[in-house]
C-alpha cells in the first residue's frame, strides 16, 4: 500500500507538478483521504475534523441591527 507521502506525489505529478493553485494546497488533503479508504483500520472516526470553531452549544449570541442610528 501507498504511503501518504507517495499518493501527495503522484497527484502532483498527474496535475503537472504545480507550484501553487488549487491542487498544489488539496493535494494533502486528497492524500490523507485516499489513504484513508486503503487503510480503514488506521482511520480516525471523527477525531481532528472540526475542531478549531466553537460548537453551536457554545456560539455566542449575535444581534441584528434593524434600523440605523445615523440619518443621512
Amino acid at each position: 500500500m501507498a504511503t501518504k507521502e507517495q499518493i501527495k506525489k503522484t497527484i502532483l505529478e498527474i496535475a503537472g507538478d504545480p507550484s501553487v493553485g488549487e491542487i498544489y494546497s488539496l493535494a494533502d488533503k486528497w492524500a490523507d483521504a485516499i489513504w484513508k479508504l486503503d487503510n480503514p483500520n488506521f482511520a480516525t472516526n471523527g477525531v481532528g475534523e472540526s475542531s478549531g470553531g466553537a460548537s453551536a452549544s457554545a456560539a455566542t449570541r449575535e444581534t441584528r441591527i434593524v434600523k440605523t442610528d445615523e440619518t443621512r
